[in-house]
C-alpha cells in the first residue's frame, strides 16, 4: 500500500489522468451529439438524445425506468423528463408493469427504433473516424489497456 507523500502523487497523476479520459469522451459525446440534434430533427434536444442511448440491448426490448436511469447515470426524475419529451415526440411508449404498479416500462417505438439506430450508427462512424488515425498496434493497445482499467477498477468498485 502506498501512503505520504508517494500516496499524494499517484492520486495527483490519477486525478489527471482520469481527467484526460473524460475530457475525450465529453467532447466525443459532443460532436456525436450535436451533429445528430441537427440531422435526425430540429425539436430533438440533447438530453432526448442522451435518453436514447439508454436503451440498450434487444432494439424491441422493453426497460424500466430505473435501468434507464442506470444505463446513462441520471436520476430518476431526469429519467422521467427524458422521457417526458421521447413520448411527446412519438419516440417511446410507458406504461406501469402489470405485475407491479410501481414500477414503469418503458420502450421505444418503431419511429423511436429507427432514430435510435440512425444516431448509433452515427455514433459507430464517429469512433470510427476518431480512431482511425491510429494504427493496428495502438487499437489492441488501446483496448487492451481499457480491458486491464476496467478489471481493476472493478476491484474497487
Amino acid at each position: 500500500m502506498v501512503r505520504g507523500v508517494a500516496a499524494v502523487q499517484k492520486i495527483d497523476k490519477l486525478e489527471n489522468q482520469i481527467a484526460k479520459v473524460r475530457d475525450f469522451f465529453i467532447e466525443f459525446t459532443n460532436r456525436v451529439i450535436s451533429f445528430d440534434s441537427k440531422r435526425l430533427k430540429s425539436d430533438f434536444n440533447l438530453s432526448q438524445l442522451k435518453a436514447m442511448s439508454a436503451f440498450r440491448g434487444d432494439e424491441g426490448k422493453d426497460h424500466t425506468m430505473g435501468e434507464l436511469s442506470r444505463n446513462i447515470q441520471v436520476t430518476m426524475p431526469s429519467m422521467t423528463e427524458m422521457i417526458d419529451g421521447l413520448e411527446e415526440l412519438g419516440i417511446a411508449e410507458r406504461w406501469r408493469d402489470s405485475n407491479d404498479r410501481r414500477v414503469v416500462r418503458v420502450k421505444l417505438t418503431e419511429k423511436g427504433k429507427q432514430m435510435r439506430k440512425e444516431y448509433m450508427a452515427r455514433r459507430r462512424q464517429e469512433l470510427e473516424n476518431i480512431f482511425s488515425k491510429l494504427s493496428v498496434e495502438d487499437w489492441d493497445e488501446l483496448i487492451n489497456s481499457l480491458e486491464k482499467a476496467s478489471q481493476i477498477l472493478q476491484k474497487i468498485g
